[in-house]
C-alpha cells in the first residue's frame, strides 16, 4: 500500500474529506433512533403523544449531548489540522482509528437510548467517548512532535493550547467513567461539560498561560 519511501504519501486535504463526510453520516446516524411515535388512534393523538414524548426525553437528552460532542470532536479535529501541511503513514493510521471509533457512536447512543437505566450501556458509551479523545490526544502530541508534516512551527504556546485542549476532555470523561459506577446521572450530565471545553480553554489561558 505505501511503496514509496516518500513520508508525504497523501495531501492532507483527501483525509480531512473523508473526516468530513464520515462525520456527517455518524451526526446523521444519531437521529434515527428517536422513533416517531405509531398506531396512535388519531381521536387520541392529542391525550397520549405529550405522555410519550415525556417518555422520550432520555433519547432526546442523549441525541443532542452526543450531537454537540461529536461537533466538539470534529471541531478539534480541524484545528489539529490547521498545523498539518502533509499526511504520513501514521497521522493516516490514526485517523483511520479514529474514525471508526466515531462511528461506532450512533450504535451506543442507540444502545444507551434503549437501555438508559443500565449501567453497562452506558459504560460503552462513556468508554466510546474516552478512547475517541484519547486517540486525538494521541494524534495532537504527534503533530507537535513531528515539525516534517507541520504547516507552521510550533512553539511553547502553541504547545500548551494543544495540552490544554487535549487534558480537559480527557479529564472529564475518565471523571464520568469513574462516576458511572456510583451514579448514572451525574456521570451522562459530566459529559455535558465536554461541549464547552473551548470555553473552559479559553478562561484558562486567559486566567494562567496569558499572563
Amino acid at each position: 500500500m505505501f511503496g514509496n519511501n516518500d513520508d508525504t504519501v497523501l495531501p492532507k486535504n483527501r483525509l480531512e474529506s473523508l473526516c468530513d463526510g464520515i462525520f456527517a453520516i455518524a451526526m446523521t446516524l444519531l437521529v434515527l433512533d428517536l422513533k416517531t411515535p405509531e398506531n396512535i388512534p388519531l381521536k387520541l393523538v392529542d391525550e397520549e403523544i405529550p405522555g410519550i414524548l415525556y417518555n422520550l426525553l432520555p433519547s432526546f437528552e442523549a441525541y443532542f449531548v452526543s450531537f454537540f460532542v461529536l461537533a466538539i470532536f470534529w471541531l478539534r479535529h480541524q484545528i489539529h489540522f490547521k498545523f498539518v501541511k502533509y499526511t504520513n503513514k501514521i497521522i493516516i493510521t490514526i485517523n483511520v482509528i479514529f474514525l471508526s471509533l466515531i462511528v461506532f457512536v450512533p450504535f451506543s447512543v442507540g444502545l444507551m437510548m434503549r437501555y438508559y437505566k443500565s449501567h453497562l450501556p452506558l459504560l460503552i458509551y462513556i468508554i466510546n467517548l474516552l478512547l475517541i479523545s484519547l486517540i486525538l490526544s494521541i494524534q495532537g502530541w504527534y503533530i507537535t512532535k513531528k515539525k516534517e508534516i507541520q504547516s507552521e512551527e510550533i512553539d511553547d504556546k502553541l504547545f500548551r493550547q494543544f495540552f490544554i485542549l487535549t487534558t480537559i476532555p480527557l479529564i472529564i470523561f475518565i471523571l464520568s467513567l469513574i462516576t458511572s459506577f456510583f451514579s448514572h446521572r451525574i456521570a451522562f450530565l459530566l459529559i455535558y461539560l465536554d461541549p464547552f471545553t473551548i470555553f473552559f480553554y479559553k478562561l484558562i489561558r486567559k486566567k494562567i498561560w496569558d499572563k
